[in-house]
């Protein structure tokens, strides 16, 4: 059976290297005169040996389709380093196998090398062993008003259906319009359900619900609309899981976010969870380094996978239930910490996202915030303690970037986490929303933004390793309390994205600044919304720290209710708030 195809070219400009070295496509092949070698050690076209380990298979042959005469190296690379396997000398199309050891969390590549002009136009790797099961997924793509996200990527599922053409029973997609705008023709590879608008949360669960109900499905894969991606990637998908021994047949496949700002960066490929943050596993990757590459072959266990691409088996749900009612933020967290079971991840099988910087605004933090205490209260052992201080530190923040909208949200948020599982199940998610984005700061044009900068701002790169935890708490404790005069007219600029808070200490007005798109939130020092936002904070504060182990108990005992079907049923199909 095949294990993957061989990419040679995607029409993402900067992320060639991820799938040759050396040379470039042109129009599906790669032409070498006399000489001149190309690489695959790339992120697309290596051969991770953890394929040995989840589909017990001690070697796999390297099928090549190529024109002319040509050497063929191949290697090894491990934590030990760079080992030959051998050279070969082929004239057109040749076959390979290599031993995949699989104790050292290495990976396969070779080189070709023109002798004379030669040509490679393809490939696959190829293992002798038939399907451990069959698998149907049901592919659930979420979408509120992104019509030509979802349009770009229906053509290139549709186009990759085209040429694969047994895959044509083995997938569908469910797309979920929670704005109800999407007008697809109709189509025998897809199917809309117009939902409404209960943010990813709702819409992935509904998704999920349509797959569970059709017995013939046996995975479901989980995506977000504006993803970049080479079906290539769901077909890897789908053989890895059909070839999993039995030992790892219930495992949960998670796709690595690549960037759309640096194509060639893993921005994340899971995450753990301590409770109280999350962080993410080898994370700001250059994947086309060898020593990336091979960070990447058995990361440290993740807690979760990124709903950006993630597929599970339907099994999961029949066993823990659907997942929480959060609208946005936290839901893949929980689900997966809850629900996932061994997790499972390979090189290849990734997809193109904006960075979340890009993305970001204060209100979300609102449920961000709300959400994770909500994980933490049903999973973690932790008192009150530490989520009162990081509350505070986070609302503090807040004020010394002069962002009010954003600590407002903060206040609600766990204002909201306080009512208890009852909030998550009687109110209404799409109020809460709007009433959320009424909050969000005005952005600013490019030309405004430079106007009130003096020019075109200058933003320092956020760099953890160099900000002093001292120095950052000191300062957020000491401005909330210092008197208007103390503070300086000259404009402050920092991060739109990664905002930091010591370089707008003691500035009146603060820029944050959206590199990209030139454009920013323009905040000003209001003493008035500084002192209401300080009482509130403690008030928080206080509440979380005496009635923490109250809300543990009461998250606990709701946990299943906000979870099951009934619950979401309710959500699906009430009436429409006007």
């Amino acid at each position: 059976m095949k294990l993957f195809d061989l990419v040679l070219e995607n029409t993402l400009d900067g992320a060639e290297e991820l799938y040759v070295q050396g040379a470039r496509a042109a129009e599906g092949a790669i032409a070498l005169s006399d000489g001149e070698s190309v690489s695959f050690r790339t992120y697309f076209n290596i051969l991770s040996e953890e394929y040995a380990r989840l589909c017990g298979i001690g070697s796999a042959t390297l099928e090549l389709e190529a024109e002319g005469d040509f050497r063929l190296d191949m290697f090894r690379y491990t934590s030990g380093g760079e080992k030959p396997i051998g050279s070969v000398f082929c004239s057109g199309n040749c076959s390979e196998e290599v031993p995949l050891e699989g104790k050292d969390a290495g990976y396969i590549y070779f080189t070709v090398t023109a002798l004379g002009k030669c040509r490679v136009t393809g490939g696959r790797w190829t293992v002798q062993k038939q399907p451990e099961r069959e698998v149907k997924i049901g592919m659930v793509i979420c979408t509120y008003r992104r019509e030509s996200f979802v349009e770009t990527n229906i053509a290139r599922i549709a186009e990759g259906l085209k040429s694969r053409p047994y895959m044509a029973d083995k997938l569908h997609v469910f797309i979920v319009d929670n704005a109800g705008t999407l007008r697809l023709p109709e189509s025998s590879f897809y199917t809309v359900i117009k939902n409404r608008n209960l943010g990813g949360s709702g819409g992935f669960t509904r998704g999920i619900c349509a797959v569970c109900d059709d017995p013939s499905f046996t995975h479901f894969l989980l995506t977000d609309d504006d993803i970049s991606f080479d079906f290539g990637v769901t077909e890897r998908t789908l053989l890895l899981l059909s070839a999993l021994t039995p030992e790892h047949a219930g495992a949960t496949l998670g796709g690595a976010m690549l960037t759309l700002e640096k194509p060639w960066m893993q921005y994340e490929c899971g995450g753990k969870y301590d409770g109280l943050r999350c962080k993410v596993i080898n994370s700001r990757l250059d994947m086309r380094k060898p020593q990336s590459l091979l960070k990447i072959q058995r990361p440290e266990k993740p807690d979760y996978y990124g709903w950006w691409y993630c597929c599970m088996p339907v099994s999961s749900v029949k066993e823990h239930g659907l997942p929480m009612p959060f609208f946005i933020k936290g839901d893949d967290v929980e689900y997966c910490m809850r629900a996932a079971g061994e997790k499972i991840s390979l090189s290849g099988i990734g997809v193109w996202h904006q960075d979340f910087a890009g993305k970001y605004t204060g209100t979300l933090e609102y449920y961000t915030k709300r959400n994770l205490a909500a994980v933490s209260a049903m999973r973690c052992r932790a008192g009150g303690f530490k989520p009162a201080v990081r509350f505070a530190y986070f609302m503090f923040k807040s004020l010394l970037l002069k962002n009010y909208s954003c600590a407002q949200a903060l206040y609600e948020a766990y204002e909201d986490f306080m009512k208890g599982p009852r909030f998550f199940m009687e109110s209404d998610p799409e109020e809460i929303n709007a009433h959320i984005r009424a909050l969000e700061n005005r952005i600013c044009d490019a030309e405004e933004t430079e106007r009130v900068c003096g020019g075109r701002p200058q933003v320092r790169e956020w760099d953890p390793d160099k900000r002093s935890e001292f120095f950052r708490c000191l300062f957020l404790a000491l401005e909330n309390y210092l008197p208007a005069f103390m503070f300086s007219e000259k404009v402050a600029v920092t991060d739109m994205g990664n905002p930091i808070a010591a370089d707008c200490f003691l500035h009146r007005t603060v820029v944050h600044y959206d590199k990209k798109s030139g454009r920013g939130m323009i905040l000003s020092l209001d003493v008035k919304k500084r002192r209401e936002l300080r009482r509130k904070t403690f008030k928080v504060f206080f509440g979380l720290l005496f009635r923490y182990g109250k809300m543990k108990k009461l998250y606990r005992a709701g946990a299943e209710e906000m979870c099951s079907r009934k619950n979401w049923d309710r959500l699906f199909f009430a009436e429409r708030s006007d």
